[in-house]
């Protein structure tokens, strides 16, 4: 496999600058409205004379239409590529928090902006860089998807720091300003100069639409005929139910222990930090082992972390539980990307990863629903230990259903890759 593709006569650009330019535009993507809202929502609801709900409703709202907007995305990616929807999208998400700089204390208008910053999202989300980077990728796959993704755990982690320190002498406004220029800037460039399919890919692609179809299976067509299809997308809407409903509550659930509310923050830090380093691991192990496997393992030990964040009432064992669930949480994303290019067409890739990474979005709010629940129905996080450890459970049966890969690493049916394999053979003892 060549390291690297034209993208202008006499200069070429190493395959690998896709999975930087992706981890880059991850950086300053979806989690950005999380941090935001969290770090800004308070002074933004006193400065405006608006309860804190309004805050918390607008962030719902958008949240609501980001999975929407991750399967069109999806969708439209395999019809025409990644940069044609992606430039117009990136640029609506770093307008719409732009746009809130000059917010008058009108909360239509504000929900009007989260609809904007929601519908536009799918572009700073991983679905089409994953894309691009899975078609690039025969060898050393697994490792570039979770360099590629850790560029969401980074935002997490870097993002709260940049936003209140602009926000110690620029005020909220001025912080969605300078944050939303960037996250304007930064993702559009990206899309608009650095990325690109593989020529062979973009010509089939081409080929269907000048036929006047799509190249690949639709959505559809993988619901009716691939058990594969719906093993994963219940595998992640069920682990993602489990790691973020938890990942929730760790503050509260740990502090109701009596635990100082210090090592409750430290221990969300941990959960969130090894999210991040779990990501490249995970990657790195997946080109190696068979990627359910990997999995199914993660999980497992995802079940423990579980179990020893809510039962546990010692700072090691809690430091320890939120380890592993952070092992998890960084996991899947690496895991579904992954698992998505081995069982799917590769023209198909984009919208059968939006869509799970929208069942992805929709186990995180049911699971924090869930806790909540269980919280306000027994007065403990305690009863929570069933239900999280059941799902995490049927997570890993579901993964280890999946049967053998259907696809080789360079996109052929593992039935076609056989066969040539055979005739190549046959051909050099003749």
């Amino acid at each position: 496999m060549a390291l690297a593709t034209p993208i202008s006569q006499g200069r070429q650009l190493n395959r690998w600058w896709y999975a930087a330019t992706g981890f880059l535009t991850l950086l300053f993507g979806t989690t950005t409205v999380n941090v935001l809202f969290n770090v800004l929502g308070k002074p933004m609801a006193d400065d405006l004379g608006w309860d804190r709900s309004v805050i918390t409703n607008g962030f719902s709202i958008e949240t609501l239409l980001v999975g929407v907007s991750i399967v069109a995305l999806g969708i439209l990616v395999d019809r025409y590529g990644p940069k044609l929807p992606s430039v117009p999208m990136a640029m609506g998400f770093g307008v719409g928090l732009m746009l809130m700089a000059a917010l008058p204390a009108n909360q239509a208008i504000f929900y009007l902006l989260c609809v904007l910053i929601g519908l536009s999202a799918g572009a700073v989300n991983p679905i089409a860089h994953a894309t691009v980077v899975s078609a690039w990728f025969v060898d050393r796959r697994g490792l570039a998807l979770g360099f590629l993704m850790a560029g969401l755990g980074a935002c997490g982690v870097m993002m709260p720091y940049l936003a209140n320190w602009i926000f110690d002498f620029a005020g909220w406004r001025g912080t969605f300003l300078i944050i939303g220029a960037l996250c304007t800037v930064i993702p559009a460039g990206v899309y608009a100069f650095v990325t690109k399919m593989p020529h062979e890919h973009e010509k089939e692609r081409l080929a269907a639409r000048a036929a006047g179809r799509t190249a690949g299976q639709s959505l559809w067509a993988l619901a009716r005929t691939s058990r594969q299809f719906w093993l994963l997308s219940g595998s992640i809407f069920l682990v993602s139910s489990a790691t973020f409903g938890l990942m929730s509550q760790v503050v509260p659930m740990t502090t109701d222990k009596g635990i100082d509310k210090s090592a409750a923050i430290a221990a969300l830090s941990l959960l969130s930090l090894s999210s991040v380093g779990a990501r490249v691991l995970v990657g790195y192990a997946l080109d190696r082992f068979f990627a359910p496997m990997i999995g199914a393992i993660i999980f497992a030990l995802c079940g423990v972390g579980v179990i020893l964040l809510i039962s546990s009432s010692g700072t090691a064992a809690l430091m320890g539980g939120a380890l592993l669930v952070g092992l998890a949480l960084g996991a899947e994303g690496d895991v579904a990307a992954y698992i998505t290019s081995r069982y799917f067409p590769k023209h198909s890739y984009a919208r059968v990863l939006g869509f799970i990474y929208f069942l992805y979005a929709m186990g995180a709010s049911f699971g924090i629903f869930l806790l909540g629940q269980v919280y306000s129905a027994t007065g403990s996080y305690n009863a929570g230990i069933v239900p999280i450890v059941g799902m995490v459970v049927a997570s890993i049966a579901c993964l280890l259903a999946m049967g053998s890969y259907r696809y080789s690493l360079d996109h052929r049916e593992v039935s076609e890759s056989v066969e040539t394999a055979v005739a190549a053979e046959g051909a050099t003892a003749v």
